[in-house]
């Protein structure tokens, strides 16, 4: 009895401790790569957090450099980010907090400005510009002028719920960025930013890395 109690603590202390490890950060420090101008690479950092200024909405802090300008130059307002809600494709990029449902803002915003953020990354119907993976806007059954408009990003392959090890974006993520907020996935600084040779883009590699492309139907 003595026995099998000791070995039930054993396996007990077994599974604590496992449990602590998967709980450490698991992507190390952010660092970010500009590959050209508009399209930077960064590994690591991924965690979920509060969007400021849209109360009840999250998203990969990676995105909120890109978030910001955004809002600066087309007056967004975010109707949803980081989502496990049915309505979204649960292989999308809602569900990874790297997707943005996007409408003019209440406050001086327009439905043309949000077209000429949609026609900035996708200029004719599904040729999508980097550092999107897809856009839904006019055409896209569900989206479009009236709907909304979606982003996806590009990004490393990931199950749902935790932040994508590589993530592409617009801006670099700011090295100085203290989100509010907390969420699940890999942590850590926002380390360094590294230089690409000028003019290169992704290497064949990286292109092979991406997650397919999955088209949002809310």
């Amino acid at each position: 009895m003595l026995r099998r109690h000791a070995k039930s603590v054993c396996v007990a202390g077994l599974a604590l401790a496992l449990a602590g490890i998967l709980a450490l950060p698991a992507q190390g420090a952010m660092r970010s790569e500009l590959i050209k101008p508009g399209l930077c690479k960064t590994t690591g950092g991924g965690k979920f957090v509060d969007i400021p200024g849209f109360p009840g909405e999250r998203i990969d802090r990676r995105l909120l450099t890109d978030i910001r300008w955004m809002r600066r130059n087309f007056k967004i307002f975010i109707t949803d980010g980081y989502s496990t809600s049915g309505v979204h494709a649960p292989n999308g990029e809602h569900p990874i907090g790297l997707a943005l449902d996007i409408i003019p803002h209440p406050s001086g915003g327009r439905w043309k400005l949000i077209g000429d953020l949609a026609h900035r990354f996708e200029p004719k119907q599904n040729r999508v510009r980097p550092p999107m993976r897809w856009v839904g806007w006019n055409g896209d059954a569900g989206h479009g002028r009236g709907d909304h408009l979606h982003l996806s990003y590009m990004h490393s392959d990931t199950p749902p719920k935790q932040p994508a090890r590589v993530v592409y974006t617009r801006k670099c993520p700011k090295q100085a960025e203290k989100p509010s907020g907390s969420g699940g996935g890999g942590g850590g600084g926002s380390g360094g930013l590294a230089p690409r040779k000028a003019g290169a883009g992704l290497t064949p590699l990286e292109m092979a890395q991406l997650a397919p492309v999955v088209v949002e139907s809310g």
